[in-house]
């Protein structure tokens, strides 16, 4: 075999030196790596470019693979916050990239409108079987495991800022729900959504989703009313609104970055206005006054505590779990809700985006957030 003419080697060359660190210094970018780790990078290429000539070639590929293994390292630890995983740290800042830099998407997320689900989209897995329940005014869907019979249920309440309607995504994570109780049935609501319907239209659907529990035959003590986003708000709502009504309240609530503040009057809604990925924007002064559509709320006071829970009281609720991000517009929301409350229990992930262990559960934040929710049913 001919050895390859030395110009085509130096393009080679080139070429793969080009494709490893052109990619690894625009991600040292993106991640706001330490000036150190560019130093070190920089003199890995200066050893490469070095040591080509001055090497035998099994020399060098070793050469190659040490920098290699150093480059991959740096770029691990490298970063600020080493607290953040790798995944998570990468998966929120390439977000935060892309929507401050298309400020058009900006603009058009704020009046996003889903369509309908068909619960013929999703085909349950092995073991699990899922069921349309039809209330008055729009469906439910009981997803339950065929090899076992429970009488412990999960009640789901999806998010979407009040605009955007049940998804298939939300029926996987009715799986992890139901493992996480011992493989309870789950029920999630598809209530109606603005701008068709303003509030209390989601309130009234969440609240016949659980009474349709109760007939049923569940226990509201087996009960455990589980949101995330609005459907975290609409959950702490509709507790309130049970409780002042004297009607059974759940065993507990679990909650993942619970919308529940709907004027925007917390304090991360001015501090975490440039960290936060999905609601946030590139400046405080281009920032909309409210960065989340509060369509919903139509002419409603936005202080109302069935619209916004942070202006509720707390007496005589029950145990609350709240799992939320460290980078989020909706921080404040859930440390209102957790210094109300007297059994409330926060754990604020460092460095995490809004909902990130229901949009991304397999990233080692999300794996943590499902564990945690594990142990706080089992010991209740």
């Amino acid at each position: 075999m001919n050895p390859l003419p030395s110009q085509l080697k130096t393009i080679l060359f080139y070429t793969i030196l080009f494709a490893v660190f052109t990619p690894t210094l625009v991600l040292m970018m993106i991640l706001d790596h330490r000036w150190l780790s560019y130093i070190i990078v920089g003199i890995l290429i200066i050893i490469i470019l070095i040591s080509r000539k001055q090497l035998a070639t099994k020399q060098y590929i070793i050469v190659w693979v040490i920098v290699l293994l150093v480059t991959g390292l740096s770029l691990v630890y490298g970063r600020p916050n080493l607290a953040v995983s790798f995944q998570g740290h990468y998966i929120n800042e390439t977000v935060k990239l892309i929507n401050f830099t298309q400020q058009k998407w900006l603009d058009e997320r704020r009046k996003f409108k889903s369509q309908p689900y068909d619960i013929n989209d999703w085909t349950p897995p092995e073991n699990y079987q899922n069921e349309l329940i039809q209330l008055t005014e729009t469906n439910g869907y009981l997803l339950s495991n065929t090899n076992q019979e429970s009488n412990h249920v999960i009640y789901q309440i999806h998010g979407g800022a009040y605009i955007k309607q049940f998804t298939k995504r939300y029926n996987e994570i009715a799986i992890k729900y139901s493992k996480a109780y011992d493989n309870a049935d789950v029920f999630s609501i598809d209530y109606r959504t603005a701008p068709e319907y303003e509030h209390p239209a989601a309130l009234k659907d969440a609240i016949e989703g659980y009474q349709w529990l109760l007939a049923q035959g569940y226990q509201h003590d087996d009960i455990i009313i589980a949101g995330d986003s609005s459907g975290g708000g609409l959950a702490l709502a509709m507790t309130l609104k049970l409780r002042d009504t004297n009607q059974p309240l759940p065993k507990s609530l679990v909650l993942a970055s619970p919308w529940s503040d709907l004027s925007a009057e917390g304090e991360s809604y001015k501090t975490k206005i440039k960290d936060d990925a999905i609601f946030g924007s590139p400046s405080i002064e281009d920032a909309p006054q409210y960065p989340i559509p509060i369509t919903y709320a139509g002419e409603h006071d936005l202080t109302d505590p069935y619209l916004s829970p942070a202006y509720g009281d707390y007496e005589g609720f029950p145990p609350i779990l709240i799992q939320t991000g460290s980078e989020e517009l909706l921080l404040s929301d859930s440390e209102i809700i957790e210094q109300k409350a007297k059994e409330a229990e926060l754990k604020i992930f460092p460095g995490m985006f809004h909902n990130f262990y229901i949009n991304h559960p397999s990233i080692p934040e999300g794996k943590e957030a499902w564990e945690h929710i594990s142990e706080f049913i089992e010991k209740r």
